[in-house]
C-alpha cells in the first residue's frame, strides 16, 4: 500500500503528531518486509522545519525517501492514500492518519475460533504475489486480526458496535464512521442449492446501511467446510479409525461418489440434510424435505444414500495416536484438517472451480 505525506503535512503539522505516524508508516521487524510503503517529494518539503527535525532523528530519511519514490515510480503502482488537510475522497488528516494505519485488517469472522483456520489455508496458499506473501507476514505480526461477529445473525450488531469507536473522530471531520473500517466481512451463503436465492438479503440492508457493504464477501458455496479438498476427505477414508466406523465410512463412500460437484458444494456435511435437529416425527418418519433440495441431490428420503448423508459427517477429531475422539465438537475439529500438509494451492483450487479463493485473497491484499 502507497502512502503520500503531502507537502502541506510537513509544513503545517505538529512535529509530535507527523513524528509519530511516520513511525507507524515506516516500522517493521528486521526478518519482515514493510507494511506500507511511503512517497514524499523530498525537494519540496526538505527545507521545512519537521522535515529537518525528523532527518535529525530519522538518518539517512532523504536518501530512504528518494528510493522509496523511485521504486513507487517504476513499479506503475497507484496512491492508496492521502495525508493531507484537504477534505477529500482517500484523504486523512494526521489524526485521522494515526487512528487508521495503526489499527489492524479486520477479518470479520462469523466464529474466528473455528473458521480461522479456512482463512489462514486461503492467504497460505493464495496470497503470494510476485515471490511475496505480503498477507501472511501481516498475519504473523499480527497486522491482520480475526474479529469473532458471534454467528451470522449477530454480524450487522457487531459492525455497529465495532464503527462506534471511529464516531468521534469521524464527527470531527464530517465523516461517515464506516470510512474508518480497514477489513472485510466473510459469510456463509448458507444455501441448500444451487439455484437457490440468497438468504441474507435483510443482513445486506442493515449492512448497507452502516456504510460497510463493498467490505462484504458473501461465499459462493453453502459454508467453509464446502472449500475443503476432495483429497482430504479421500485421506480420512482410509484412517483406520475411520474404517471401523460405520457411520463416517458410510458417509464418506456416498460424498466420495457424489456426481455433481454442485452437490458437494451445498451439502452440510455435519447434519446432512433440514432440519438440523428433530428430523423425525414422534411416530419414526423422517420430516418431508424440500422438492428442490431433493431434485438438486437427485435423491428420495427413501434412498439408502440420502439416509446416509442425512446422518451428517459427525468428525469430532482424532487424539495423538490417530484414532477417533470419542467426545469433541465438529466445528472445532474439522477446520483444522485444512492445516494438514496435502493441502495446497491445486486441490484447494480444484475445490473452488471459479477463482473465489484468489479473488478472497486478492481482497485481504488490497487492504494491506
Amino acid at each position: 500500500m502507497w502512502i503520500n505525506l503531502t507537502k502541506e503535512i510537513f509544513e503545517k503539522a505538529e512535529f509530535k503528531s507527523l513524528n509519530f505516524l511516520y513511525q507507524i508508516l515506516s516500522w517493521y521487524p528486521s526478518n519482515s518486509n514493510p507494511r506500507y510503503n511511503i512517497i514524499v517529494d523530498t525537494e519540496a518539503v526538505k527545507h521545512t522545519t519537521n522535515f529537518i527535525k525528523l532527518s535529525s532523528i530519522e538518518k539517512n530519511l532523504k536518501e530512504f525517501l528518494d528510493i522509496e519514490f523511485s521504486d513507487f515510480a517504476n513499479s506503475h503502482s497507484t496512491i492508496s492514500y492521502r495525508i493531507s488537510y484537504k477534505v477529500k475522497s482517500g484523504n486523512f488528516n494526521i489524526e485521522e492518519s494515526i487512528l487508521f494505519f495503526n489499527q489492524p485488517v479486520s477479518i470479520v469472522l462469523e466464529n474466528n475460533k473455528n473458521d480461522s483456520q479456512f482463512i489462514i489455508a486461503i492467504i497460505k496458499h493464495f496470497g503470494d504475489i510476485e515471490g511475496i506473501n505480503k498477507a501472511e507476514e501481516h498475519l504473523d505480526n499480527g497486522w491482520i486480526q480475526f474479529e469473532n461477529a458471534g454467528g451470522c445473525s449477530n454480524i450487522s450488531n457487531f459492525i455497529e458496535g465495532f464503527l462506534k469507536k471511529f464516531k468521534v473522530i469521524a464527527d470531527k471531520n464530517n465523516k461517515s464512521v464506516s470510512d474508518y473500517f480497514r477489513g472485510i466481512i466473510i459469510i456463509d451463503s448458507d444455501k441448500e442449492f444451487e439455484i437457490q436465492d440468497c438468504k441474507h438479503l435483510e443482513l445486506i440492508k442493515k449492512l448497507t446501511i452502516l456504510g460497510v457493504e463493498s467490505n462484504v464477501h458473501i461465499l459462493e458455496k453453502r459454508m467453509m467446510e464446502n472449500y475443503l479438498p476432495k483429497d482430504i476427505f479421500e485421506e480420512l477414508k482410509g484412517q483406520s479409525s475411520i474404517i471401523k466406523n460405520g457411520d463416517l465410512k458410510d458417509w464418506l463412500d456416498v460424498y466420495l461418489n457424489l456426481t455433481n460437484k454442485g452437490q458437494m458444494d451445498y451439502l452440510n456435511i455435519s447434519d446432512g440434510f433440514p432440519p438440523k435437529k428433530d428430523k423425525f416425527d414422534i411416530v419414526g418418519a423422517r420430516r418431508n424435505v424440500k422438492q428442490e433440495i431433493l431434485n438438486f441431490f437427485s435423491l428420495s428420503i427413501t434412498d439408502v444414500n440420502f439416509q446416509k448423508l442425512d446422518k451428517g459427517f459427525k468428525f469430532q477429531g482424532f487424539d495423538k495416536v490417530g484414532n477417533l475422539k470419542s467426545s469433541g465438537s465438529f466445528k472445532e475439529e474439522f477446520p483444522n484438517l485444512f492445516k494438514k500438509s496435502t493441502v495446497n494451492r491445486q486441490n484447494l483450487q480444484v475445490r473452488d472451480g471459479i477463482g473465489e479463493l484468489q479473488n478472497i485473497a486478492n481482497k485481504i491484499s488490497n487492504l494491506l
